[in-house]
Parts: C-alpha cells; sequence; structure tokens
C-alpha cells in the first residue's frame, strides 16, 4: 500500500495543473523517474541549451524532404516561380512562444509534431507544421505600419491565404502570426494566431523543457490567450 504522502505525490504529478518545484536550483514542474523511464518538464537557464538549439532547427531531413519538394514541384505547376522579394526588415527565422500561468517561454515539446516554425528566404516563405516544411510563393507583401506586415500566399494546402506578422515587442522580437486562410470543410475563412520570437533573440526567453526519454508524455496546459483584438484593422 502506498503510504499518504507518495500517493499524493504521485497523484499531484499525474494531473495537468502541475505545482513547480526547485531542486538544485531548477525550476520543475514534472519530475518523475522510474526503472523504465524518466519523465520531466522543466526551465532550462542555460543560454547554449541543447534543446534552444532543436526548437531552432532548420534543416530539411529524411522525409521533410519530399514534403518541401512535392511544394515547390506544386508552385513550378502553377507557373509560381519564386522571385526575389524586398525582406531586409524582416527576420528571417521564427520559432513558436507558449503561455503558463502568465509567463512566456521558448518550448521544446515532448513532441516536436505539433511544434511550429518558419523561415523566409529571398524569395519563399517555408511553413513548418507536422507534415513537413512547405514552401509558399510570396505573392506580395505590404507594411501596414512599424509593426505590422502582412503578406499574400499561395501554397499547395491552401492556394491563397495571408500572414501578418505584428508586433508586441520588437526589442524582444517578440510578435503574433496572424494565419487567415479558407476552410474548404466548413466552407468559411478560419483565422489562427500564433505567438512567435526571432531566432537570434529567442535565448533571452527562457526555455522550457518537456523531456520524455522512451514514450510521448503530457504537455502543460498553456494559457489561452486571444489575440485577435490586436487585428482589429485587418480583414
Amino acid at each position: 500500500m502506498l503510504k499518504p504522502i507518495l500517493f499524493l505525490s504521485l497523484l499531484t504529478a499525474s494531473s495537468n495543473n502541475w505545482a513547480q518545484f526547485k531542486i538544485n536550483d531548477t525550476l520543475f514542474f514534472v519530475r518523475t523517474k522510474t526503472d523504465s523511464f524518466y519523465h520531466r518538464i522543466f526551465v532550462d537557464d542555460h543560454k547554449n541549451s541543447k534543446f534552444y538549439s532543436s526548437v531552432s532547427d532548420f534543416t530539411i531531413k529524411g522525409f521533410e524532404k519530399d514534403t518541401y519538394e512535392r511544394s515547390l514541384e506544386y508552385l513550378y505547376s502553377r507557373k509560381l516561380f519564386p522571385k526575389k522579394k524586398t525582406l531586409n526588415e524582416i527576420p528571417r527565422e521564427w520559432v513558436m512562444l507558449e503561455t503558463y500561468k502568465n509567463k512566456v517561454y521558448v518550448n521544446s515539446p515532448c513532441d516536436y509534431y505539433f511544434h511550429y516554425r518558419a523561415k523566409f528566404t529571398d524569395s519563399i516563405f517555408i511553413n513548418w507544421d507536422g507534415e513537413g516544411p512547405e514552401a509558399t510563393y510570396i505573392e506580395r507583401v505590404i507594411k501596414e505600419d512599424q509593426l505590422t506586415y502582412h503578406f499574400f500566399l499561395k501554397s499547395q494546402t491552401y492556394k491563397s491565404w495571408e500572414l501578418t506578422i505584428k508586433y508586441l515587442d520588437i526589442e524582444k522580437g517578440i510578435a503574433v502570426f496572424r494565419k487567415k486562410f479558407f476552410n474548404d470543410i466548413f466552407n468559411k475563412a478560419d483565422v489562427r494566431y500564433q505567438l512567435m520570437v526571432e531566432v537570434k533573440k529567442m535565448r533571452e526567453i527562457p526555455l522550457l523543457v518537456n523531456y520524455c526519454d522512451y514514450q510521448k508524455e503530457s504537455e502543460l496546459e498553456f494559457d489561452k490567450i486571444d489575440y485577435s483584438a490586436k487585428f482589429k484593422h485587418i480583414r
């Protein structure tokens, strides 16, 4: 029979409302170790952490090469040959941020399938999701103001869609990506928001790591924030 204190600890660790605690100056939300697995969610304070490198890895490898090449072939088949655009002011690489209990983190998840990142080249926008990187044709870009860029895009997944990047803190490189596209299933426009950070500035933001060695484990329940009010001037 489990002792009451041990049982309470296991029960707390199994919920999604984990409490934080410190061990040797490392802030943990979960730390469960057995003979068969070791699962931990913690804040990594090292700016040279390998997990910062993992979340910002834009290498196209393995099956991702096929995904990317198919997306390029689609653009070429529609005579959408990438042309250089004037993107000098726009940072090239971005990774997603998450907010947990009102604190913003660069997040290294247990499962990278839903880890979103994005990259601009001189001619295309590469949109990373669970299916791999997709080459997206930049039709045109408008600088709405000093903090806002509006892109009109075409891709294999979405024949026509829009991306708006709006800075919330330009010094820290934090912005919201607003993606608007037509949802064929529901026959209506779909709008999604994601908090992002420039890769060059991401190491100034705390890194939250969900490390699971042998099997997929639960992620934290991140704050759900409505960013739509910041885009009222955009249809």
